[in-house]
């Protein structure tokens, strides 16, 4: 009984001992076969050109090397048309300071010629309220005649001094709006200084016009030239930027082929 058992278990290990033979041999071929197949593969694909040759390859192509050409061209032109444009900005900020200096030469003008109707007009009412304090004293009688050869000798001494306009003069020796020769010489000045009064008013208010205008085109004339200045400025250092990398550009073409 004991000498069978041994037998079974010895014929078992046996057993056994094959199928672990063939299962490692099949195993093995399996793994031979599979790196075979990857390495005919890999024999089957041909190897393509290195990085290098690639380059190379590019930098000769004649259509590569017109495309650079055109790149070349297009940036010079750009650059080109970047320094007219600078230069178009440089010449019309140059004129705007020219006009700048002209409208604020202008303005000062009209500052100056306010300030001086001012000082006429504030002449002429001091001249004004002198005869209206001057008539509190008593009148002196006189020849209406005489009255009447003063006021013309008064109003044509003021026309030719530029103080009446000649409708004003026409006016007096007319006897027209309120103009009455018979009136005391006093109160005949008094009339005419306050015409005289309020035409230097007058110019004084359109002086004054006149200088707001002036001043508000100086400060738009101001205001372009600063604004043309930093366009200037900026197109002037894009080109600056420019140049040098448009340079570096053209002369590493010689050094690719």
């Amino acid at each position: 009984m004991d000498a069978a058992l041994q037998d079974l278990a010895h014929g078992m290990r046996e057993a056994l001992a094959i199928w672990a033979a063939l299962l490692a041999a099949v195993v093995v071929t399996f793994v031979i076969l599979t790196l075979l197949s990857k390495r005919q593969e890999r024999r089957d694909v041909a190897p393509g050109p290195s990085w290098w040759a690639r380059l190379r390859k590019a930098v000769r192509d004649p259509e590569a090397a017109r495309e650079r050409q055109l790149a070349v061209e297009q940036r010079n032109a750009e650059l080109r048309e970047l320094q007219r444009f600078s230069d178009e900005l440089a010449v019309a900020a140059s004129r705007t300071t020219v006009m700048a200096g002209r409208r604020r030469e202008e303005w000062e003008a009209a500052q100056r010629t306010q300030d001086a109707a001012w000082r006429a007009f504030e002449e002429a009412e001091q001249a004004v309220r002198r005869l209206e304090r001057a008539q509190a004293f008593p009148l002196t009688e006189d020849d209406p005649e005489t009255r009447r050869q003063h006021m013309v000798r008064m109003v044509n001494a003021a026309h030719r001094d530029g103080e009446l306009s000649a409708a004003h003069l026409a006016d007096a020796l007319m006897h027209r709006n309120g103009w009455d020769p018979a009136e005391h010489p006093f109160a005949q000045q008094l009339r005419m200084r306050r015409i005289i009064r309020d035409r230097l008013f007058r110019t004084y208010q359109q002086a004054s016009t006149l200088e707001r205008e002036t001043a508000a085109a100086a400060d738009l004339a101001a205001s372009s030239k600063r604004s043309l200045d930093d366009e200037s400025f900026s197109a002037t250092l894009q080109v600056r930027t420019a140049a040098p990398s448009s340079v570096r550009f053209q002369r590493s073409r010689p050094a690719l082929q």
